[in-house]
């Protein structure tokens, strides 16, 4: 046999996204071409420990769902080493060609694992350093966004700092600037986690003190109403938009359970919406992907305002789960899910250079 490629798919994490990242990395790992690619599993245990899976199995079992609400991380049991090998990422550099990051939220979506793995000279697929760590900062990402001429709601952000010396002068300022309300989130979180909605006239304030729970800074943004749509591009050198996906949820807002149960949300791609439509969300979100330097897979979230879509976010690492956004609308563009990742796997290894924005 050919030698093949060697993989290391990095998942778990210390971030309250783990679980979503368990199921991530192990969809990524049952759709790997085992004849192209030798696999390591890779779990990052909470207690930042590096755990090598030489038994997929019990690690595809345990992360086959996603519990309806995110577990706390004190509830965390490291792998069993029947099936597992505690090991370091000096060791991993040796034995393996790639590291293919399934990692979501703080620690491996906003530069920190990329950064370590530049440190130590192992090439990763993704997106690098300063896309990932903008992107994640949802207030910073949509400075950057505005800047480049990108249309995205209105906002208003602050530190826990800024509300404790003065929370009566910010609230004053979300009612001005956002009298039809809004979202609060967290700036640094994703998944939904510790976001909530208030409506037109309604104080924001607890809703402020949960997402402080959850980071030191706040971002709210204006609630646009319209239809909530999603676009996934693939590449670096030639970024390809995949269909556009439309989002129907049975909750206020696309929340935590609304992505990861069944049920929780509809679905539709390709969305039904006007060519025009499709291909104005479809540039937006290649230019997007361009404007941060993104590579390998990114996700741009949309909210339609009247009949124009406005930018709500960018993600480097989106989930790729069996119900993830991604997967699904690869199957509906006809496109084989590996054959994309195959395409950013030989991006990272075999490209000479990086061919500028345009």
């Amino acid at each position: 046999m050919e030698e093949r490629i060697r993989i290391g798919i990095l998942m778990g994490g210390q971030s309250l996204e783990r679980e979503v990242s368990m199921a991530s990395g192990c969809h990524l790992l049952e759709n790997l071409d085992r004849t192209r690619y030798e696999v390591y599993p890779i779990e990052i245990g909470v207690d930042g420990k590096w755990y090598h899976h030489h038994t997929i199995e019990p690690l595809v079992e345990a992360s086959a769902t996603i519990p309806p609400e995110f577990r706390p991380l004190d509830s965390y049991e490291a792998p069993s080493p029947v099936y597992s090998e505690l090991v370091t990422a000096r060791v991993m550099r040796s034995r393996v060609d790639l590291m293919l990051p399934a990692l979501h939220g703080p620690g491996g979506e906003d530069g920190s694992i990329q950064g370590f793995l530049q440190t130590l000279q192992i090439p990763y697929a993704g997106s690098g350093i300063l896309a990932s760590s903008l992107t994640m900062d949802k207030a910073r990402c949509k400075f950057f966004i505005r800047a480049a001429g990108l249309p995205t709601p209105d906002w208003v952000f602050f530190s826990r700092r800024d509300w404790e010396k003065g929370a009566g002068e910010i609230l004053e300022k979300i009612q001005a600037k956002l009298p039809t309300g809004g979202f609060v989130k967290p700036n640094d979180q994703g998944s939904s986690i510790g976001i909530s909605r208030f409506g037109e006239g309604a104080d924001p304030s607890e809703a402020i003190c949960k997402a402080l729970r959850y980071a030191e800074e706040v971002l709210v943004e204006k609630a646009l109403g319209g239809r909530e749509l999603t676009c996934g591009v693939y590449g670096k050198e030639r970024p390809e938009a995949l269909p556009v996906t439309e989002i129907r949820t049975n909750s206020d807002f696309f929340d935590y359970f609304s992505k990861y149960q069944a049920g929780g949300a509809e679905e539709i791609t390709p969305a039904e919406i006007s060519e025009d439509l499709t291909q104005k969300i479809q540039s937006l979100a290649i230019r997007t992907h361009r404007v941060f330097g993104c590579a390998g897979i990114t996700r741009t979230d949309f909210i339609l305002d009247g009949e124009e879509p406005s930018i709500i976010e960018i993600n480097t690492i989106p989930g790729m789960t069996r119900m993830s956004l991604i997967p699904r609308a690869c199957a509906a563009a006809g496109l084989a899910f590996d054959a994309i990742l195959d395409r950013v796997i030989g991006e990272t290894l075999f490209r000479d250079e990086v061919v500028p924005m345009v």
